[in-house]
């Protein structure tokens, strides 16, 4: 049975000589930007989805930690790509997407019914969530890998700075309705659709199935392609169901509650606990995210230089602690503009160091398991943080309930005054929870694999090539 190839015939690359193939790994990334601009669309008209359709906000919340639980079902369900390929899933999966947000969610004309579209939608994202790192690994050996996920992540940012940039920009244009951005992201979508089933390619399951260190050896992937190298695929979750893929993707997903409260909530937290204005609000957040990608794009050289990765998610976990503790203490105080974007910058910045290794170690980890069962791993992964930021989604309106008060409440009434003392309390112990969460991460990196120093990482790589060279004189022996 040839696997890798249904619904369309892609023509399948192989590694070349000492370089990874940069063209499929940017189309990796715009894929992941474009999706994500559709995912996060919802957000961006938030408010108008909440006085056209009658919304509350604690109702948008449930929608959006539902769309989220959904997701984690769709994340299981791509680990079928180890099977079938990931370049499938991804290129209907953004047909899918494309076609709800340009034509279905625009005709959907009350709440009940947006949720379960969306809920569709989260469910595509969750296998595209699985899908598209997968083939950022697919083509970049572990030499090169942090670099390439740290381009990855950039994805989920970027895609939520297009919303705000698009909305800013056509909203007044179409009349203040959000129908109009569901519509420009969809068709924004099935462009990159088009793309990406013109120019999208995967590799062959006997060069995607083996674990590639270095780009250089190509030919001894080859090598083991020509001779029929086979993959063990059976019974892909009970070989994966391991402590060091499981603990290290739930410590992930446990650094993830700071991610998911300042995608979710942080403009609400500016403006609740310093008494920003919307627009100041946003501006901190623009500024925190602005770091992670600027991090993101510059940590992976260094990570790849030295060759660790668990050194790099302790020092990033330490840093993000910091700053939280820093946050933490600071609420509630007149901070100015400049100093709370500064610290919001800083901790996102720290938490991009912590989350870039985090990517490189994991997959690093599952290659040591068995280097076939990628999306498999990420499908675990992917599992985990969902059913993580469902929770979240529901905790955080629980315990931060003076925030609904502030946002809805009229500033004159006692509730209201009550409530602006109370935030600063409530805020406060979610953020200890996001401490916790980082701590807890910390404690899963040495499940990692992976060397602690750099002396240790040139004598893995040193024996390493030594088993690539023997492995080499016998193959071309045995021809």
């Amino acid at each position: 049975m040839r696997r890798g190839r249904w619904l369309w015939d892609r023509k399948l690359y192989r590694y070349p000589q000492g370089s990874v193939r940069y063209s499929q790994l940017a189309l990796a990334i715009l894929v992941t930007i474009v999706l994500y601009y559709e995912l996060y669309t919802v957000g961006g008209v938030s408010p108008l989805l909440a006085v056209q359709l009658h919304m509350s906000f604690i109702f948008l919340v449930i929608m959006i930690g539902i769309t989220n639980l959904i997701g984690a079902f769709g994340s299981l369900a791509a680990g079928f790509a180890d099977r079938f390929g990931r370049v499938n899933i991804v290129i209907w999966g953004m047909l899918v997407v494309g076609i709800l947000n340009a034509i279905v969610v625009p005709a959907t004309n009350d709440r009940w019914g947006l949720t379960v579209v969306l809920s569709i939608i989260g469910f595509v994202e969750g296998t595209l969530l699985v899908a598209t790192p997968a083939l950022v690994r697919d083509f970049s050996p572990q030499t090169r890998r942090a670099v390439a996920m740290g381009l990855w992540n950039c994805g989920p940012v970027a895609g939520s700075l297009v919303v705000s940039i698009v909305a800013a920009a056509t909203l007044e244009h179409f009349g203040n309705t959000w129908t109009s951005q569901f519509r420009i992201s969809g068709i924004v979508g099935l462009i990159t659709f088009v793309i990406a089933l013109l120019a999208m390619k995967e590799l062959s399951p006997q060069l995607r199935d083996q674990l590639v260190v270095r780009a250089k050896e190509s030919i001894l992937v080859d090598a083991r392609a020509s001779v029929g190298f086979e993959a063990n695929l059976d019974k892909p979750f009970h070989q994966l169901f391991k402590l060091d893929i499981v603990g290290t993707a739930l410590g992930s997903a446990l650094l993830l509650l700071l991610y998911f409260t300042l995608v979710g909530f942080g403009p609400i937290l500016y403006a609740t606990a310093f008494h920003f204005n919307a627009s100041q609000a946003n501006a901190v957040a623009a500024w925190a995210w602005g770091a992670n990608v600027v991090v993101s794009l510059l940590v992976g050289f260094l990570f790849d230089w030295t060759g660790l990765r668990k050194p790099w998610m302790i020092v990033g976990g330490i840093l993000t602690v910091i700053c939280e503790l820093i946050l933490l203490f600071n609420l509630g105080k007149p901070l100015s503009f400049g100093e709370l974007a500064t610290i919001t910058a800083l901790m996102s910045g720290s938490f991009g160091v912590a989350i870039i290794g985090f990517y490189a170690g994991y997959t690093e980890t599952i290659e040591t398991r068995n280097p076939a069962l990628m999306a498999t791993g990420l499908a675990i992964w992917g599992w985990t943080i969902r059913i993580v930021a469902f929770i979240s989604f529901l905790a955080i309106p629980a315990v931060v309930t003076s925030a609904t008060t502030l946002l809805e409440g009229h500033s004159g009434s006692p509730q209201f005054k009550t409530a602006v003392t109370a935030v600063y309390g409530e805020w406060r112990v979610w953020l200890w929870v996001c401490v916790v969460g980082a701590l807890l991460f910390m404690l899963s990196v040495p499940l990692h694999r992976g060397p602690w120093t750099i002396k240790q990482a040139k004598e893995l790589m040193r024996k390493h090539d030594q088993r690539v060279a023997d492995e080499l004189t016998s193959l071309h022996g045995a021809q």
